[in-house]
Order: C-alpha cells, then sequence, then structure tokens
C-alpha cells in the first residue's frame, strides 16, 4: 500500500483518541461505581464493572504503547527538514489540501505543488525499498523454512 507509514500514523491517532475516550468513560463510571450514585449496588464477580480497575490499567497501558508508536512515525515524518517538513506534516498529518498550505506557509500554490512532487518521490522511494525489503525478508523466510525441513529430512533418512 502506498504511504503505509502515513496510513498507519492516522490510523494511530484515530486509536488513541478512541482509547482515551473508551478510558475517560471507564474512569468516569469507576468513579460512580465507587463515590456515587452505585456506590451501594453490590457488584457480581462476573459483572463487567468488577474488572473496571483492572481494564482501565490495560488502557492506561496501550495508552502509553501506541503514544510511544505515534512518536516513532512523527521522527520519520520529522526526518523531512524545513519546508518539507511542514508540507509533510500539514499535509499528511494534519490534512491541509495544498492550497492551504501555500498560503499557511507563505509560498506560492506552484511552489509548494513542485515542493510536493518532489516530496511524494522521496515517499515512494520509502515505500518502494520497504515493500523489498518485506519481500526479501519474507523469501529469506521461505529459504530458511525449507531448508530446514530439508535438514530433517535427511537426519531422518539417515535412520
Amino acid at each position: 500500500m502506498r504511504f503505509q507509514w502515513l496510513k498507519d500514523y492516522q490510523d494511530l491517532e484515530n486509536q488513541i483518541l478512541y482509547l482515551k475516550w473508551n478510558l475517560n468513560k471507564s474512569k468516569l463510571e469507576l468513579n460512580r461505581w465507587t463515590y456515587g450514585d452505585l456506590s451501594d449496588v453490590r457488584l457480581s464477580e462476573n459483572s463487567r464493572s468488577s474488572s473496571l480497575e483492572e481494564n482501565i490499567k490495560k488502557m492506561e497501558q496501550e495508552l502509553v504503547l501506541l503514544d510511544y508508536q505515534k512518536e516513532e512515525l512523527m521522527i520519520l515524518i520529522n526526518s523531512f527538514e524545513g519546508l518539507e517538513n511542514d508540507i509533510v506534516r500539514l499535509k499528511y498529518v494534519e490534512g491541509f489540501n495544498l492550497d492551504q498550505i501555500a498560503e499557511k506557509i507563505g509560498y506560492s500554490d506552484s511552489y509548494v505543488r513542485k515542493k510536493h512532487a518532489e516530496i511524494r518521490r522521496k515517499l515512494q522511494f520509502i515505500d518502494e525499498y520497504e515493500a523489498q525489503f518485506n519481500d526479501r525478508r519474507k523469501k529469506q523466510y521461505e529459504l530458511d523454512y525449507y531448508a530446514e525441513r530439508e535438514e530433517k529430512r535427511q537426519q531422518l533418512s539417515l535412520f
């Protein structure tokens, strides 16, 4: 898929947003059970609410992990410098179109379009490199797998 890492960044943003919403909702519910209108209600052992504290901890841990992954992708995005960084960040992270970017950063539309075309060529190279790397790794796994099977077959035939 083209520019998969940019799509991954956007997906991470959505996951983080949903997880924060769910975490807040769970904390509010726990607060109701602990201090609010449900504090006098007895929970059954298997109810969803009885494991709220544990679920909150899991969500907080997942949120830390997703934030870390987002930071790593931002490092890749920030590997572009100056104007290129501004265009990549505004276009692919913040969702601006090229006309809006030109207006925001104070360059002509045609110059921003030209720079964006150069950036796309770089991004295309990154995607192609990543795809080739993954293909090579997959082929190496297959070769290793079949070599290991052949070695085991030969060992069994010795007996």
